[in-house]
């Protein structure tokens, strides 16, 4: 035979290989057709079109091979099928699909080869492209399927379609392949699969019922296999999709009848799957019927079916596996209609969670009486322990006894309740903890393990839900990594990770370990305190799971206590006698037990030894961030022998978290958190420093160990440095780590790490002589060349560790000159590039070391380079840090020179407010020796107000305030200077004057005050510059002066009656907020009242002043507000005006992001004002007609806006406590609404791809229908240049979610345009995306490439 195919195949070789497809010889007939199937793949897509002979010769010949003797010639007849159908003409396609499907196999015993080779030809035909006209290929290839395939397949019917034609007739149409019971197969089913899948979106309404009706039958009917029926099960699901709403609501009801007349088993079964299919393929248009489906369903699952079923059990009956399949379809399909039609399913919620509860209870071959409490006594615990055999071992299991996938099925469906109720929802109002959560407590001892570990995820996942949207104590070590999550899902199919951890913090020396920890204070109600009394029982329940032998349920139950201890933040120091030795010995080596047979069972096979010790590693270290030190004291000797005992693993993910818990057990044992006791473990204090000093000097140790150890050691030498640590550690050990540090300090991959460990070591240097000279010299000096590298996170990390070393009292007085000198040409780039980033630390930096050496310092560079600073916008950003060096210069006596440049160099040239704060703090602080006078100024002011030079007069009145501000009752300047300067209209000279008559004023309020209330009292157009007067006052002011109370009223007074006037209206409110923050008694009372005030100007300006209070963080104040602020903010967002109502939700949104403890507990109150302010209000929609032109005027469009804007903050701040589902159904609302409010909703789906991918997922289908009629609309042809641009920016906008989204769809099933579904049926989303892809190429292009780049810049 031949060996190879030539290059340019003819329709001759094609001949020569078919004329050999009847040779005697099977071989010949396989080396045929192999030979033909390689011509076939290579060869041009045309070359047979244009010679039907051939090509009909060759469809009979390979056609004839399927019933070949030989299995493996069958075989590749099939596959040689594909290939032909794309070379053939298209005329013949119909002939070959009618053979194909009238085939009668008479040499084969296969009879499953037509319908293989049917659905082979079915892939290869040309198929529509969704969101494109089809193309005449595709036409043609439906033609064929649609006359020849569709009716062979239904058979004769009434609504299979025959040709008429009076002249011919025809044969009566043939049995259909659907409906030849005795010869059904599963692969016939598939062929009606492919046709939907294929050409689904082209198939008329007839042929989609008439498909529809048969696979129904074959349903119904008594022959016909398991496997047949599950594939007219995933058929029928696949034919909703197409069915009209009335012919769905015709099958649905078949079935709902069906249902209801209690059928045999098999059949109840299947319709139930159905249904549940259907959720899931089609959950918006199933939405509506579900009210008629659902009762079927929790029938199946109801008590008295159950005694019906236990009754005839104990009869005798062996009922057993088909009562369990219906049940078990019945779970499926009930976790089926929660996850896909979750607000149609809140009816059933209560009879949901009970009929889950009594099948997870369901356990026919093991009787316990479910009341008991199942305690143990302490014999039988010992004796569990020394029984040879465990009951996981499997020896008590029946292997005829399914009921464990019942109770799986019912735990995963209590899994699904939680995931989608839990937010906001059943948590909030305790249903979750008082009925499912003492169930699931009871069931851990469940002797299944597949069952065991699914209760024990969806306990889990119960309590995280409880923890999510609480403000907790950062728990984690560093930033500089992300977080690694190194917990394993339960399920192959689910993906549940656990939250413990927390996010990231920005310096480490602000983390925890500071202080020993309390535990916090537990609410007297709502999910936390419901979690606190669950507590004692979830650990009896767990302890002995823990001295068990299977690592996934190990594994699992270390995980849900993780969960516990980071919720509650502590909470499990009662229980550690019984909890910290089983979780050490899951730490060890030798104690992580036989890996559980589930591997081959479908169950978490990768929970192995090594994931368990990881998993309980994690346990130990949040355990000793979370609890008080004192509490840990009594095991510390245990938890270090264990810990340190897997520093060394060779596993790096082993070490690393070994080393991540060694730094927490550091911070345990050390000061300030055990300020007594430290010295007592000095020992395991040792043992930690010695592992951890090995393993950061170590060059054969993985990059992540050795920068977590540096990072450890850095933590270890500054907790034991001070007074009360230095006697844990010698002196030499201390040096011998510094050491260390320093030499990591030049590695190139331990850099960054080093840095931030010597950021710690620096911050916690409190005393002189805590580090060498020699030593802070080195490390000042190579920290200010990293200032030149191209890493950014290194430069601000050596920016940061700078400032902490050089501001530290161990390095006050001991940097040389030269060090000095290298710092400061260091810096001076950085003040010259103006990376805001770095130029606060710089600055600060600079300050300190003014004093020591202000000749080194102060030099022309420097001064060059702050006037350059000066006279661009981001002196503003870093006023605060350079009013700091500009002081220091001035009290060391060097800024004569630094004035002449300001006054030279700079003057008008930059921002008059900075400038002037700058030049007036230096007039100041240097005194004589800045080289100017206070009356220079004035004299300037004086001569440029004559002279109508806005700029210098503007800048001489900020040098002023700020001069006078800071002189304070020594200044010689009088309100009137300031005053003089106001002029008719607000104008920038008179506001100038304005801030800088309130920064004086600050300086000398007995002084200052009065006038400017006497001049409030006037009236006139100045009023609104006074009020800015009052401002700067009240803004300088932090805490109540006598003085200040006498005014106090009078301010408010005036503040309400200039109220009235639009333009005071905001800086208004800013004062009035500023006053009831200052003197809460008096004002809050009034604040209130004026929300309640007739006119609405007033309550507007008390809306937007209560936005002001929320600042504010003092306890006091904050005691005060958190029993007004509710009530206030429901008055304000019931308002009759829209203007307050769209006021209020700025106004909740400032709450929410700055008050989140008042707010969330009260989410549930005012989350309906907002979801109700988010809806179009048609009446509030007119139209206008401008000349000949009509616009539509949306009166309700800006209130819409802040809504919107609220639900964006919350979604940020609070989403955990927000029912998920009702916000998505505003978000997708707002993808249909005004480009800015779609704008703002597409940002939001950008973040819920990341918070919420579950019901995002879910979500799909209606958000590309919003995002296809974006993408869609045209212009008219007279668009000017801003429509089109506002359009184009539209587009960019939808497309690059949409790119997320296909990103999310990639990473989640490995193909972007998947159907969220499990079943493959055509939704919106798949469509949508293969359209986005064909008509917006290039876009989608170009937003990938932004994304690689992107990475690539964080990377």
């Amino acid at each position: 035979m031949a060996s190879g195919v030539p290059a340019h195949a003819t329709p001759q070789m094609v001949m020569g290989h078919v004329q050999k497809l009847s040779d005697n010889d099977p071989d010949f007939r396989f080396m045929s057709l192999n030979d033909l199937l390689r011509l076939l793949t290579e060869a041009k897509p045309d070359f047979l079109h244009h010679d039907y002979n051939t090509a009909a010769r060759t469809v009979d010949a390979i056609i004839k091979t399927l019933d070949d003797q030989n299995g493996e010639v069958q075989n590749l007849a099939i596959k040689c099928l594909g290939p032909l159908v794309g070379k053939v003409p298209g005329t013949i396609i119909a002939p070959m699909i009618e053979k194909l499907s009238s085939l009668k196999l008479k040499n084969s015993v296969d009879n499953a080869v037509p319908s293989l080779a049917l659905r082979s030809v079915l892939i290869a035909l040309p198929r529509p492209t969704p969101g494109i006209p089809p193309t005449l290929e595709v036409t043609e290839a439906y033609n064929a399927v649609s006359r020849v395939l569709i009716p062979r397949l239904i058979g004769p019917g009434p609504k299979t379609q025959v040709p008429k034609n009076a002249k011919v007739t025809l044969p009566e149409v043939p049995l259909g392949l659907l409906q030849n019971e005795g010869d059904l197969n599963a692969e016939a089913i598939d062929v009606l699969i492919e046709v939907v899948r294929s050409f689904g979106p082209m198939l008329s309404s007839v042929e989609v019922e008439a498909m529809q009706q048969v696979v129904i039958q074959v349903l119904e009917s008594d022959k016909g296999s398991s496997v047949v029926k599950k594939r007219v099960v995933v058929a029928v699901s696949m034919l909703a999709v197409y069915l009209s709403e009335e012919h769905l609501e015709e099958v649905i009801n078949k079935i709902t009848t069906s249902l209801s007349q209690q059928g045999n088993s098999v059949t109840r079964r299947l319709y139930i799957s159905i249904l549940g299919s259907m959720a899931r393929t089609i959950p918006a248009r199933f939405g509506p019927h579900l009210s008629k489906a659902a009762p079927f369903i929790l029938q199946a699952l109801s008590e008295e079916e159950l005694q019906h079923h236990l009754e005839r059990l104990a009869d005798g009956d062996d009922l057993g596996q088909e009562f369990n399949e219906v049940r078990e379809a019945a779970l499926v399909a009930l976790e089926a209609f929660l996850a896909s039609c979750p607000p149609e399913m809140r009816f059933f919620t209560e009879q949901t969670i009970i009929c889950c509860l009594r099948y997870l209870k369901y356990d026919p071959n093991y009787s316990m009486d479910d009341d008991e409490d199942m305690e143990v006594d302490e014999e039988d615990e010992e004796a569990d322990e020394d029984d040879e055999f465990d009951a996981d071992d499997g020896f008590e299991d029946d292997d005829d006894d399914a009921s464990w996938k019942v109770r799986r099925c019912a735990a995963k469906t209590i899994y699904t309740l939680v995931s989608t109720r839990g937010s906001g929802d059943l948590l909030d109002n305790g249903v979750l903890y008082k009925q499912a959560a003492p169930v699931l407590i009871k069931r851990i001892d469940e002797r299944e393990e597949n069952v065991r570990l699914e209760v024990i995820s969806a306990l889990s996942l119960l309590v995280r839900k409880t923890g999510e949207g609480i403000e907790t104590p950062d728990l984690t070590l560093d930033d500089y990594e992300p977080e690694t999550e190194y917990r394993v899902p339960i399920s192959r199919k689910r993906r549940r990770q656990s939250s413990g951890g927390g996010g990231t913090v920005s310096q480490f020396m602000s983390g925890t370990g500071l202080t020993s920890p309390v535990l916090a204070k537990i609410p007297n109600t709502g999910p936390r305190a419901d979690l606190a009394r669950l507590t004692p029982q979830i650990v009896k329940a767990i302890t002995k799971q823990l001295k068990g032998k299977t690592i996934p349920t190990k594994q699992a139950v270390i995980s849900l206590i993780d969960d516990i201890v980071s919720v509650q933040h502590g909470g499990l120091a009662e229980y550690f006698d019984e909890v910290i030795g089983p979780i050490i010995e899951a730490i060890k080596p030798t104690g992580s037990g036989t890996v559980s047979s589930l591997a081959s069972a479908g169950g978490p096979s990768s929970a192995t030894p090594s994931t368990l010790r990881v998993t309980a590693l994690k346990l130990v270290s949040d355990i000793s961030k979370t609890h008080s030190s004192s509490i840990l004291q009594p095991y510390l000797t245990k938890i270090v022998t264990g810990v340190t005992s897997a520093v060394h693993d060779r596993f790096y993910k082993i070490s690393s978290e070994a080393i991540r818990t060694s730094e927490e057990l550091v911070k345990a044992i050390t000061p300030p958190r055990s300020k007594n006791a430290g010295p007592k473990y000095k020992d395991e204090l040792n043992k930690l420093y010695t592992v951890i000093l090995d393993r950061a000097s170590a060059n054969d140790a993985d990059a992540e160990v050795r920068q977590r150890a540096i990072h450890a050691l850095g933590v270890l030498i500054s907790r034991t440095s001070g007074a009360e640590g230095a006697n844990m550690l010698t002196t030499d050990k201390r040096k011998d780590a510094l050491a260390v540090l320093q030499e990591r300090l030049k590695n190139e991959t331990t850099r960054l790490a080093a840095v931030r460990a010597i950021d710690n070591v620096s911050a916690f240097a409190k005393s002189a002589g805590q580090l060498e000279k020699e030593w802070i010299q080195e490390v000042a000096l190579e920290l200010s060349s990293q200032l030149r590298k191209a890493n950014r996170a290194l430069r601000g990390s050596s920016i940061m560790a700078l400032k902490h070393l050089v501001l530290s009292n161990a390095a006050k007085g001991q940097l040389e000159p030269a060090t000095i000198e290298g710092i400061v040409s260091a810096l001076m780039p950085v003040i010259t590039n103006t990376d805001t980033h770095l130029l606060g630390p710089t600055l600060l930096i600079l300050a300190r070391v003014v004093p020591e050496r202000p000749d080194i310092v102060v030099t022309e560079e420097m001064i060059t380079s702050i006037c350059d600073l000066l006279k661009s916008h981001y002196a503003s950003i870093v006023l605060e840090q350079l009013l700091v060096l500009i002081s220091a210069i001035g009290e060391s006596g060097a800024g004569q020179t630094l004035m002449q440049g300001l006054l030279k160099d700079v003057s008008v040239a930059g921002d008059p407010v900075v400038v002037g704060q700058v030049i007036g703090t230096l007039l100041v602080t240097g005194g004589e020796s800045s080289g100017v006078k206070l009356e220079s100024f004035v004299s300037e002011l004086k001569t440029s107000a004559k002279t109508s030079d806005d700029a210098r007069v503007s800048l001489a009145l900020a040098v002023l305030g700020e001069a006078a501000m800071r002189l304070g009752p020594k200044s010689p300047l009088s309100p009137e200077i300031f005053l003089d300067q106001f002029h008719g209209e607000p104008d920038k000279v008179s506001l100038s004057a304005a801030i800088a008559l309130g920064r004086a004023g600050s300086g000398n309020v007995p002084e200052f005050l009065p006038l400017i209330i006497k001049a409030m009292e006037k009236g006139g157009n100045t009023q609104y510059l006074l009020i800015q007067s009052i401002k700067e006052i009240l803004q300088s002011i932090s805490t109540q002066s006598t003085e200040l109370r006498n005014y106090a009223p009078a301010i408010w007074d005036e503040l309400l009656k200039a109220s009235d006037n639009a333009d005071n209206k905001v800086v208004c409110a800013e004062c009035a907020g500023r006053l009831v923050i200052l003197d809460p008694t008096v004002f809050m009372p009034r604040l209130q009242t004026l929300l309640r005030d007739q006119s609405p100007g007033v309550r507007g300006m008390a809306v937007q002043a209560v936005r002001y209070t929320l600042p504010e963080s003092e306890e006091a104040f904050d005691a005060l507000l958190r029993n007004v602020l509710i009530d206030m903010l429901l008055v304000m967002l019931q308002d009759s005006d829209m203007d307050i109502r769209r006021l209020a939700m700025t106004t909740l949104t400032a709450a929410a992001r700055n008050k989140p403890d008042q707010i969330h507990p009260h989410l549930g109150e005012l989350m309906p004002f907002v979801l109700k302010e988010s809806v179009i209000k048609k009446e509030l929609i007119r139209e206008v007609q401008l000349g000949p032109f009509r616009h539509i005027v949306d009166d309700g469009l800006e209130v819409r806006k802040s809504a919107y804007e609220t639900l964006y903050a919350l979604m940020e701040i609070a989403f955990s406590r927000i029912s998920n589902i009702d916000f998505y159904d505003r978000v997708v609302a707002g993808l249909k609404d005004d480009n800015d409010i779609r704008q703002l909703c597409n940002l939001m789906v950008t973040k819920l791809i990341v918070i919420d991918p579950d019901e995002t997922i879910r979500r799909l289908d209606p958000i590309a229908e919003a995002y296809r009629s974006v993408l869609s609309s045209k212009l008219k042809d007279s668009a000017v240049k801003q429509e089109i641009e506002k359009q184009e920016e539209a587009n960019k906008s939808v497309l690059r979610v949409t790119f997320l989204l296909g990103e999310k769809m990639k990473a989640l099933t490995g193909n972007a345009g998947a159907q969220a579904s499990h079943v493959g049926a055509a939704g919106g989303w798949p469509p949508y995306w293969d359209w986005v892809n064909k008509e917006f190429d290039r876009q989608l292009k170009s937003l990938r490439e932004e994304n690689s780049q992107l990475q690539t810049r964080m990377v």
